[in-house]
């Protein structure tokens, strides 16, 4: 194994190539594309805002306007990497980069435990080079912070409980309590539900609740969660009181239930026809959901013939439970998004690295050639974002705007329409006016001040307010504007 290291001629020194290059890719792409309307620069905005008011107990989603709707740990990352590197596109999604690649830790070392440094090595391998992973290792939201949480407390479930090394079970039981804690940060309830369904069922047969109950230290266990996540909690509920009714009621019960849910005080509700999840498990997870589907078939169908090759395990069961229990949960809403897929994608891979690892060399040159579909497809998708970004985007709108000459620049005002992007790239300067009287409160007497509109929205305008405008720049339906001298 370790002359595969230096051997180009072996197939596992192009999987350490391949996992190499497919990190590389999503890293050097971070910067290269604006932040998308309408969920990355939402969340890019929140973060700069925390940057800005230098308040790290309550997000704001606008000024003096409060975000309640998820706990805050990915804004934290953010706000980290903004200090560190600017206010920037790269900064902004470089923490879930840094998830991914925990996840991709935590993955080899559960996939090492339990089948060997082989199985371990190829799981990296189909992880990182699953769609959904590698793309949404490099965005700005909140899934790949939680799936990392999930994972760990799966990974330390399974290696708490099944370690012969009483230090290292222990360990490991700490770490599956620490990301309880952390996964509260993460997600809330909905990240403890997520993790905690495939443990219960994977523990329902042969007495395991019992046995789960007595083996894990759950008073210490719950007291190191608590100490994680509790200070924040506690501490935002008394900064705005209603919080935890919002966050626990609002956005885990009603938004799972109700898929027209008008409670909803930061965006609007995603509905999709009831079982859409399963759609978006079957891209997201390209291209090993795919071949999954082909082993299911070719063991169904051995089966028939009575000609099994594959016989279920305890660890089989368990990532069958990882696998299968969160489209089975959202099955029965219609409010979802496909993110939601993310946190299942390590057991695929595992799956995946369970189906072909002993058989490895027959297969390799195969799945090697398919794990390189990703990568390619994340550098094409690079350069289209690079020279379309801006469709969903305000970023080169204000940076034509910056780049026009005028010795009293005024407002930046958007009318009727002021996207989350606007707000980012304009630092949060940019305006917003839903009439025309709006739109001449905010004008000055003394400057030259902006005007972006949409859709031909200008002429909604009275002539005389229009002809005190001139046009700057279009980009595909939007129109900047500056005052006449």
């Amino acid at each position: 194994m370790t002359d595969a290291l230096v051997k180009p001629s072996s197939r596992w020194f192009w999987v350490y190539c391949l996992i190499l290059f497919a990190i590389l890719v999503r890293l050097f792409s971070l910067g290269l594309y604006p932040l998308m309307d309408t969920s990355e620069a939402r969340y890019g905005e929140i973060v700069r805002l925390m940057v800005e008011t230098n308040d790290w107990i309550i997000p704001y989603f606008d000024y003096g306007v409060p975000f309640l709707g998820k706990p805050p740990l990915f804004i934290w990352l953010s706000a980290i990497s903004f200090k560190l590197f600017g206010i920037n596109e790269f900064a902004a999604r470089l923490p879930s980069l840094v998830c991914g690649i925990g996840t991709l830790a935590l993955v080899w070392k559960l996939a090492r435990f339990q089948m060997g440094k082989q199985q371990a090595n190829i799981s990296v391998l189909f992880l990182i080079t699953s769609a959904s992973f590698m793309v949404l290792s490099g965005a700005v939201l909140a899934d790949p912070v939680m799936t990392l949480t999930i994972t760990l407390i799966l990974c330390g479930f399974w290696i708490g409980w099944h370690s012969e090394n009483a230090s290292e079970a222990r360990r490991w039981q700490y770490l599956f309590f620490a990301g309880c804690g952390l996964a509260l940060l993460a997600k809330g309830l909905a990240a403890l539900v997520l993790a905690g369904g495939p443990i219960f069922l994977w523990c329902l047969p042969k007495g395991r609740l019992i046995t789960l109950w007595h083996r894990f230290p759950w008073i210490k266990g719950t007291v190191l969660a608590a100490a994680i996540a509790l200070p924040w909690y506690i501490s935002a509920e008394i900064r705005n009181p209603g919080l935890l009714e919002y966050m626990f009621i609002g956005e885990h019960f009603s938004r799972y239930l109700d898929s027209g849910w008008d409670g909803d005080e930061y965006g609007n509700a995603h509905v999709h026809p009831l079982g859409s999840i399963w759609g978006y498990l079957l891209l997201g997870g390209f291209p090993w959901t795919f071949v999954l589907m082909g082993a299911v078939i070719t063991q169904l169908w051995k089966g028939w013939r009575k000609k099994p090759t594959l016989k279920l395990q305890e660890w089989d069961y368990f990532l069958l439970c990882w696998l299968l229990f969160l489209p089975v949960f959202f099955t029965f809403t219609a409010n979802l998004i496909w993110t939601y897929t993310l946190p299942v994608m390590p057991a695929l891979a595992l799956i995946i690295a369970r189906l072909f690892g002993e058989n490895w060399p027959d297969h390799s040159r195969k799945l090697i050639a398919l794990a390189t579909l990703t990568p390619l497809l994340m550098i094409a998708t690079t350069v289209v974002m690079m020279n379309d970004g801006g469709k969903k985007s305000q970023k080169y709108l204000i940076e034509s705007m910056t780049a026009h000459t005028v010795e009293q620049p005024g407002h930046l005002i958007y009318f009727l329409k002021r996207p989350f992007s606007a707000r980012f790239y304009s630092h949060g300067q940019a305006l917003l006016a839903n009439s025309e009287e709006e739109i001449s409160n905010q004008l000055h007497d003394d400057r030259r001040d902006f005007l972006a509109t949409r859709d031909g929205n200008i002429n909604i305008l009275s002539e005389s307010l229009r002809d005190r405008f001139e046009k700057v720049s279009e980009y595909r339906n939007w129109t900047l504007w500056v005052e006449k001298e």
